[in-house]
């Protein structure tokens, strides 16, 4: 099942099962957190009950939209630090040399493989979660490094001047041999052609490796952490 777009009041999200899990709902606020009133998360609960949820999770979102989904009862599941990279800077290594090539569709039982390795459960991305992070943004580009198998993957997003690096992962077994910082080389000069002039990226706060790749690359810890919330519906 899709991730069908949902309007309440002035408030849209974009909302389906969590991991495949029809009992789990996952939740994307699309709209300012000023959106988020009491009665509108209220009358969103009961939709979501309607249709079968037993609970939700949401997508990662930022101090305010968090602060008013904790005041309806949201709990926060995890911490995300998020990063940006100014594109205009001269940061970063040099671009370490290989090169990856445009993901197709037979690619994807791989590149969902590679996922499941270098993510925990709960942050592994199902055939509809890489759907959601190929098409959350106007223009995209999926990449992967194959040798024959796919090793590592990477899917980056670009709205007008912002960049995303939506995902990136590294088979376990070929972590350490430059992969990663090859995508997001990759990333950043296909954004800076694209001509945006940020780039972000966040990754769970404890990702110690994550964290020293997007640093070595340019990358700079904001202050305010992302979170992702739960909340039972029953």
């Amino acid at each position: 099942m899709a991730l069908t777009s949902v309007r309440v009041g002035s408030a849209r999200f974009r909302v389906g099962p969590w991991q495949g899990r029809h009992d789990v709902a996952y939740l994307a606020p699309v709209t300012a957190a000023s959106t988020l009133a009491p009665p509108v998360l209220a009358s969103l609960r009961e939709r979501l009950l309607r249709q079968g949820f037993r609970s939700v999770i949401t997508a990662a979102v930022a101090p305010p939209t968090r602060d008013w989904l904790a005041e309806d009862g949201f709990g926060i599941r995890s911490e995300l630090t998020a990063l940006s990279r100014d594109l205009e800077a001269s940061e970063g290594p040099a671009h370490p040399g290989g090169r990856t090539r445009r993901a197709r569709r037979r690619d994807r039982d791989g590149v969902l493989r590679v996922d499941a390795e270098a993510f925990p459960p709960f942050w592994r991305l199902d055939a509809e979660g890489l759907h959601e992070a190929r098409t959350a943004t106007p223009s995209s580009r999926w990449r992967v490094i194959r040798s024959p198998e796919v090793k590592a993957y990477s899917i980056t997003g670009r709205a007008g001047p912002t960049g995303y690096l939506q995902r990136l992962a590294v088979a376990t077994h070929t972590q350490g041999r430059g992969l990663g910082t090859l995508l997001v080389m990759d990333a950043l000069n296909w954004l800076e052609r694209s001509g945006a002039r940020t780039a972000l990226v966040n990754t769970p706060a404890d990702n110690e490796r994550a964290l020293a790749l997007y640093q070595r690359c340019g990358f700079r810890a904001e202050i305010d952490r992302l979170a992702v919330l739960h909340r039972d519906l029953v």
